[in-house]
């Protein structure tokens, strides 16, 4: 049985929190192990001024974007949000990834006063300090700590479901903590579509909205013409 230190004590390996995470990363929509990418034109509205260009996606390799007049800045923004949506649709096994940890209920959390959005699980012996929510298979929060540079908890408002069945994250909070987790740093919304395209549950449209020196800026990424590699 695995079993690790964490917050002071040790944390034992819980089959029903393994059972919980597995159920969940069930069902959740993955890109096929064959899929190996896409192409498409994007567009990029921000507050009304719009820029052009495209985007080769592979996943868990390379995404390369061109977006004409745009800053480097800008541009790598829009790059980075694909490439992390594309983390998230690639294909992943379950005893490759979380399951490779040690995967434990919160002790510190009391079992019997049921948090809203489910019991927390701990994810310990991984390069970053994360943890689960998971309620009615599906998972509601996510929390990450980078070293050095960030805490994180993605909090998802909506799942939809694609052709097969299995769902997909549509609305979810971004919210960044401070290092010590007391301040409030930073927030992102994103709302997301998809649509199909030879089978495949592809990336259509991500509208994104945080605060910026004292207004609420939103930028919305649309995709077109998407090609499967």
């Amino acid at each position: 049985m695995m079993s690790t230190v964490g917050r002071g004590r040790a944390l034992v390996d819980d089959p029903v929190a393994r059972l919980l995470v597995k159920d969940a990363h069930s069902h959740m929509y993955k890109w096929p192990a064959s899929f190996a990418g896409y192409r498409a034109n994007v567009t990029l509205n921000e507050n009304g001024r719009i820029w052009t260009g495209s985007v080769r996606l592979v996943p868990r390799k390379d995404t390369t974007v061109e977006l004409h007049g745009a800053d480097p800045a800008l541009q790598e923004w829009v790059r980075e949000r694909l490439w992390t949506q594309g983390m998230h649709l690639a294909h992943s096994d379950f005893d490759e990834g979380d399951g490779k940890y040690v995967l434990s209920f919160d002790p510190e959390e009391d079992p019997d006063v049921l948090h809203p959005r489910g019991r927390r699980v701990l994810l310990t012996g991984g390069r970053l300090e994360s943890w689960y929510r998971v309620r009615d298979h599906r998972y509601t929060q996510i929390g990450r700590l980078t070293p050095m540079t960030e805490r994180r908890v993605n909090t998802i408002e909506r799942y939809d479901q694609a052709p097969d069945g299995r769902q997909y994250s549509s609305h979810y909070v971004m919210t960044y903590f401070s290092l010590d987790g007391q301040s409030v740093i930073g927030m992102e919304s994103y709302v997301n579509d998809y649509s199909e395209v030879d089978g495949i549950w592809m990336p259509l449209r991500r509208c994104v909205s945080f605060g910026d020196k004292g207004a609420v800026k939103t930028r919305v990424i649309e995709l077109s013409q998407q090609e499967v590699l």
